[in-house]
């Protein structure tokens, strides 16, 4: 019987999901094409000088009971909250039956914490209702606060359209202008008065702040196994690769490998051959050769933008398919890795601060966000020292992005000096990441994509899954449902229809954050 042969385009959650899951089957012969010479895509890990660098960080938790057993089945997992070998229990399901190994090699569980900073000081990420709130804020201003909480209850904004008209009717004018307006801007380069609110439905639509109240009460009055925490958002413990997400993308590639998958790096697909709704090859560039592979299905986790241009045959995009794909937009996004002697802020409890990262709101500094390595996980860097990620939200040929390294490293250096974070006489090493299209966003075409979606679901064996390949903010264990579905409904095509694909986390109740 010969195999049928399918063609991944990319390496990261999504494409290594599939090409992992597909490998079960001894009839099928896998080939994924990735672009760059490392898999994990922007969940890659980044090594510098033994220093390792989470792109834009990477929390692994999930509501689903597949994503979680299945990340279990791949790493063992170790209990670091309090020091104690457990198994790990997610509110809304559990994980059975793995062997606990070396730390090293394992998934840490770790407390989730993030604030934002804001002139120079620390607000709870989420916000939460407490007197500390009220005493960084000033009364005047959380008095206004409340006030326009309300008017939004009574007086909402009926035609909501854009991300302002979202976040107005959920948190009011004066939150909304303290904490969402201007980082917006510096985040999506764009006013949220020109974002959808679909980006807000999809990434914060379970939080309110009737249930940042309610969180609040209940952690203070109820035992944790009381507590049914319904927003992801207000999660506080999540799951964590010892050596940064890319470890566990390394681990799946690996047995993928053994399963006679083949992983093709530094691969450019140039073009993917259609007739009569089929697609039949995918050509490809690799180490300046051009070669092609006859394929009977094709999983993309490409831009959706690139894929709809590389379709040839007589599935050609017609004009207007062409047109949209080409107005989406993208954000793209660098880290500045800076390996420090100490930080500036103030021991809290004795001990120094145990943020995984802080958002930046201050608008006088470019820099959106400080990931601090040492608190994902000690094996990221070494004890001695401090290792932040600096990351600056950007766009590819802006000036921030085409700065040279040493000027990328001194920008990084200044803005955390000035806002009080960095003494740069502290400063010991550092390396500049840069990662194009990392972030798809709801700006430009985007309210046209349901017509991309339209066109490409009459290709019966073309499957866009994950982040960019259906250009859709997901996190990575949707992206990895997407892979999960994407394979049952090619292994079974009576199961379903592939306009399926498109529904996941659209109508999912779920979010990893605010970000903003």
């Amino acid at each position: 019987m010969k195999k049928q042969t399918i063609a991944i385009i990319g390496a990261g959650p999504a494409g290594l999901t599939a090409a992992y899951e597909l490998s079960k089957n001894e009839n099928y012969r896998v080939v994924v094409l990735e672009s760059s010479a490392q898999v994990g895509g922007i969940s890659r890990t980044i090594n510098f000088k033994g220093n390792l660098i989470d792109i834009g960080g990477h929390r692994f938790f999930s509501k689903s009971e597949k994503v979680l057993s299945w990340w279990a089945s791949i790493l063992p997992i170790v209990d670091t909250t309090n020091e104690k070998k457990i198994n790990y229990h997610n509110q809304q399901a559990s994980l059975q039956g793995f062997v606990i190994q070396s730390a090293a090699n394992s998934f840490l569980i770790r407390n989730r914490k993030s604030r934002i900073f804001f002139e120079k000081k620390m607000f709870d990420y989420p916000l939460r209702m407490t007197p500390q709130l009220i005493i960084n804020l000033g009364l005047l201003r959380s008095l206004r606060i409340f006030r326009d909480i309300l008017w939004a209850r009574v007086f909402p904004i009926k035609n909501e359209k854009t991300l302002e008209d979202f976040y107005i009717n959920r948190f009011g004018k004066t939150l909304y202008n303290t904490f969402f307006k201007e980082y917006s801007v510096k985040v999506w380069g764009k006013p949220c008065s020109e974002i959808s609110n679909a980006w807000g439905k999809q990434r914060v639509k379970g939080l309110k702040i009737r249930e940042l109240f309610w969180h609040s009460i209940k952690k203070v009055l109820l035992p944790e196994r009381l507590r049914n925490l319904k927003s992801r958002t207000l999660t506080e413990t999540f799951l964590y690769p010892a050596k940064g997400p890319g470890m566990l993308w390394e681990v799946v590639a690996k047995l993928a490998v053994e399963r006679q998958v083949e992983i093709l790096f530094n691969t450019e697909v140039t073009s993917v051959y259609t007739h009569n709704n089929v697609a039949h090859s995918v050509e490809y560039l690799s180490n300046g050769a051009k070669k092609s592979i006859e394929v009977d299905a094709v999983f993309s986790t490409m831009p959706i933008s690139t894929l709809t241009t590389c379709l040839s045959g007589d599935n050609t995009p017609p004009k207007a398919v062409f047109e949209i794909a080409k107005g989406l937009e993208y954000r793209d996004f660098l880290i500045v890795g800076l390996l420090v002697s100490r930080l500036k802020f103030k021991k809290e409890n004795g001990k120094m601060i145990t943020d995984n990262w802080l958002y930046i709101q201050d608008s006088g500094v470019q820099v959106g966000r400080l990931q601090l390595f040492n608190n994902w996980s000690p094996f990221m860097t070494s004890k001695d020292f401090c290792w932040i990620g600096a990351e600056y939200f950007c766009a590819k040929g802006d000036a921030i992005w085409e700065k040279t390294e040493s000027e990328m490293i001194a920008l990084a250096v200044q803005e955390l000096a000035t806002i009080g974070i960095l003494d740069p006489n502290a400063f010991i090493d550092g390396t500049v990441v840069k990662v194009p299209k990392a972030y798809p966003s709801y700006t430009g075409t985007y309210h046209q994509l349901a017509a991309i979606e339209s066109y490409l679901d009459g290709i019966t064996n073309i499957y866009p899954i994950g982040r960019n390949g259906m250009h859709k903010y997901n996190n990575q264990d949707h992206s990895m449902l997407t892979a999960f579905r994407a394979v049952e409904l090619f292994a079974n095509p009576e199961s379903g229809h592939k306009s399926e694909l498109w529904k996941i986390n659209a109508d999912d109740e779920y979010q990893e954050e605010i970000k903003k």
